[in-house]
C-alpha cells in the first residue's frame, strides 16, 4: 500500500467514524424532538381538555346548587338553560379529550409505557362519561322536584346529585394526574435522551480521536522504524558488520527501498554470509565448494571413518493405520524432534528422514579423533531415553486416553570407511555418507527385531565406544547381502549407570553365551535359564534357549564354526 493511500485510507476512516457519530446524533435528536412533538401534540392539550372539563363540572354542580337555595322564586328556566350549556361543554371537552386519546395511543411517537398510561386514561373517560349521564339525570331530576315544590323530593335528590359530582370530579382529577404523569414521564425522557445524545457524541469523538491518533501514530511508526532499519543497516554495512536482512514490513515505498537494499547488501555479501551460515555445521572445506563463485565443478567427495546410525520404530506401519493421518504426524514430528535434539547434542549429523527412519553420522571434523563411536552409542542411549519420555506424551500428541499404541525404537551402529560428501546431480545435491557401513548400520536396526534389543553396535562400533558405555557381546552373524561375519553387541548403558539387575543379568550372559560356543548345550541352557531368572522378557535368552534345545537335539556339523546367518536381517 503506497503512502498516499494510507494517508487516504486514514482520513476516510476518520470520515466514516465522523459520519457513525453524526448518523447517532441525528438519530438522537430526533427521538428527543419526536418526544417534545408529543408532549405538545398530546399531553399538553389533554391537560387543558380534562382541565375544562372539570371546571364545567364544577360549573354545572354551582348552577344547580344556586337553584336549591333560591328554592320556589328560582327561575327555573333560566337555570335549566344554564345548566343545559354548561353540561353541553362539559361533554364536549370530554368527547374531545376521547378523539385526542384515540389519536395519541395510535401515534408510534409515543412509547409502549405511554400508550398504556393514555389507554388506562381512556378507560377513565368512559367511566366518566357514564357518570355524567349519571350526574345529568339527576340534576335534571332535581331541577324538577324543585319546580314543583317538593322540598322533600328534592333534598333527597340533591344528596344523589353531589354524590355523582363527586365521583365525576375524582374521575376527571384521577384522569388528570396521569396525563401529568405521562407527560412528566416526556419530560425525563427528552432529559434522558439528550444526556445520551451526549454521552454517545463525546464517546464517539473520543474513538475517533483514539482511533486517528493511533492510526496516525502506527504509520508513522512505521514509516519512522523502516526508515531507521535502513539507516541502521547501511551504517553497520558502511563498518563491515555482518547483519541479517532487513524486515519488509510494508509494501509502500519505504518498503521498496528495504527490499532494494537487501538485495545490494545480499549480492555483496552473499559468499561471506552462506560460509557463516553453513559453516556452523558443515565442514569448512565442503562450504568452500558450496561458495563455488568461480563457476568450477564443486568438489564431490572424500573417504573418511565415520560411525553411521539408523533407527526406526518399531510396527510403526501398524500403528499408523490406527490413528488419523492428523496423530501420525504429530507422532512423527515429535520423535523427529527428540531424535535430532539427542543427535545434534552429541555432535552428530542428521542425514535424512526415511518414513519413520532417521540416518545419521558422526566423522571427523564434527568430532575429533575416535570420539564418533562413543558419541554415537551416547546419542543412540538418549533417544531410547526420549522414547520413555514420548511414551508419556503420547495422550497429548494423539487426543486418546485409552489403548495407546505400544512404541518403541530400533537402533543399528557401524563404524569404518565411508565416503563423505556432496552427492547428486547438477542442480540437486546433498552432503551424506556412502559405502557398506551404512548398509549394515541399517541392516543392524533391523537385526534388532531378531533378538529382541532396541541398540545394536557392530564390533568396531563397540571397541570404540566400550570406555564410555557398557553393554553386552551378543553373537556372530552374517547379515543379509552380507557373506563375512560381524560380531555384534548390545549397548545398554553410559558407563556406570547399569543398573544392578542389567549387571547380574550381562555376567550369566557371558557364561551362557562361552557354554554355547563350546557346545555345552546342558550349561549352556541351565546358564540362559538363570538369565531369564533375572529378566523373564531378556530377548536374547529367549532366543539362544531355542537355539540350545535345537542344538540339544540335532547337534550342528563339527566344522561348525558359531557364526548365525541371518538371511532376512
Amino acid at each position: 500500500m503506497k503512502l498516499r493511500v494510507k494517508i487516504l485510507a486514514l482520513s476516510t476512516a476518520l470520515l466514516a467514524i465522523l459520519c457513525v457519530a453524526l448518523f447517532v446524533s441525528l438519530r438522537l435528536q430526533r427521538e428527543v424532538h419526536e418526544e417534545i412533538a408529543s408532549g405538545k401534540d398530546y399531553h399538553l392539550p389533554l391537560a387543558a381538555l380534562l382541565a375544562e372539563a372539570e371546571s364545567a363540572a364544577l360549573g354545572y354542580q354551582l348552577t344547580l346548587a344556586k337553584a336549591a337555595g333560591a328554592g320556589a322564586a328560582a327561575d327555573f328556566d333560566l337555570i335549566e338553560k344554564q345548566a343545559g350549556q354548561v353540561m353541553g361543554h362539559l361533554v364536549a371537552e370530554l368527547d374531545g379529550a376521547q378523539a385526542l386519546l384515540a389519536r395519541a395511543i395510535a401515534d408510534p411517537r409515543n412509547d409502549v409505557n405511554d400508550r398504556i398510561t393514555l389507554a388506562r386514561v381512556e378507560g377513565t373517560l368512559r367511566v366518566i362519561r357514564r357518570e355524567v349521564a349519571s350526574l345529568e339525570a339527576s340534576g335534571g331530576t332535581l331541577l324538577a322536584a324543585l319546580r314543583r315544590g317538593d322540598s322533600a323530593t328534592a333534598a333527597a335528590q340533591f344528596h344523589e346529585f353531589a354524590r355523582a359530582e363527586r365521583t365525576v370530579d375524582a374521575e376527571i382529577e384521577s384522569a388528570r394526574r396521569d396525563i401529568e404523569k405521562v407527560s412528566a414521564q416526556s419530560i425525563d425522557d427528552v432529559v434522558g435522551h439528550e444526556n445520551e445524545a451526549l454521552r454517545i457524541s463525546m464517546l464517539l469523538f473520543g474513538a475517533a480521536a483514539v482511533v486517528g491518533l493511533g492510526l496516525a501514530g502506527v504509520i508513522a511508526t512505521r514509516l519512522v522504524g523502516g526508515l531507521r532499519r535502513l539507516v541502521d543497516g547501511a551504517t553497520e554495512f558502511e563498518t563491515g558488520g555482518t547483519m541479517p536482512p532487513i524486515p519488509v514490513t510494508t509494501q509502500d515505498e519505504v518498503g521498496q527501498l528495504t527490499r532494494v537494499f537487501n538485495r545490494m547488501v545480499s549480492e555483496i555479501a552473499a559468499k561471506d554470509r552462506i560460509r557463516d551460515t553453513f559453516g556452523r555445521f558443515v565442514d569448512p572445506k565442503v562450504v568452500a565448494n558450496l561458495i563455488d563463485v568461480s563457476g568450477g565443478e564443486v568438489a564431490q567427495a572424500e573417504r573418511r571413518v565415520a560411525t553411521v546410525f539408523f533407527s526406526d520404530l518399531a510396527g510403526f506401519s501398524g500403528i499408523s493405520e490406527q490413528l488419523t493421518a492428523a496423530a501420525v504426524a504429530n507422532l512423527l514430528n515429535r520423535w523427529f524432534e527428540l531424535s535430532t535434539e539427542a543427535i545434534r547434542a552429541h555432535s552428530g549429523v542428521l542425514d535424512k528422514f526415511i518414513g519413520d527412519a532417521v540416518m545419521a553420522f558422526w566423522t571427523p571434523p564434527f568430532v575429533g579423533g575416535d570420539q564418533h563411536a562413543t558419541q554415537a552409542c551416547l546419542a543412540a542411549l538418549a533417544q531410547r531415553k526420549a522414547m520413555l519420555a514420548l511414551r508419556g506424551e503420547l495422550p497429548q500428541i494423539l487426543g486418546l486416553r485409552r489403548q495407546l499404541p505400544r512404541i518403541d525404537v530400533r537402533m543399528g551402529l557401524a563404524t569404518g570407511e565411508v565416503v563423505v560428501g556432496t552427492i547428486g546431480g547438477p542442480v540437486a545435491k546433498s552432503y551424506t555418507v556412502i559405502g557398506d557401513v551404512v548398509n549394515l548400520a541399517s541392516r543392524l536396526e533391523g537385526v534388532n527385531k531378531i533378538y529382541g534389543t532396541s541398540i545394536i553396535a557392530a564390533e568396531e562400533t563397540w571397541r570404540l565406544a566400550r570406555g564410555a558405555v557398557e553393554g553386552r557381546e551378543l553373537d556372530v552373524v552374517v547379515v543379509g547381502g552380507k557373506t563375512e561375519p560381524v560380531r555384534i553387541f548390545e549397548v545398554a548403558a553410559p558407563v556406570g549407570e547399569l543398573a544392578s539387575a542389567d549387571a547380574a543379568l550381562h555376567e550369566r550372559w557371558a557364561e551362557a553365551l562361552d557354554r554355547y560356543r563350546a557346545r555345552d548345550w546342558g550349561a549352556a541352557e541351565a546358564a540362559l535359564a538363570g538369565c531369564l531368572e533375572v529378566a523373564p522378557d531378556d530377548g536374547p535368552a529367549r532366543l539362544f534357549r531355542e537355539r540350545v534345545a535345537r542344538f540339544a537335539a540335532a547337534p550342528p556339523a563339527p566344522d561348525w564354526d558359531g557364526v548365525w546367518r541371518l538371511e532376512k536381517a
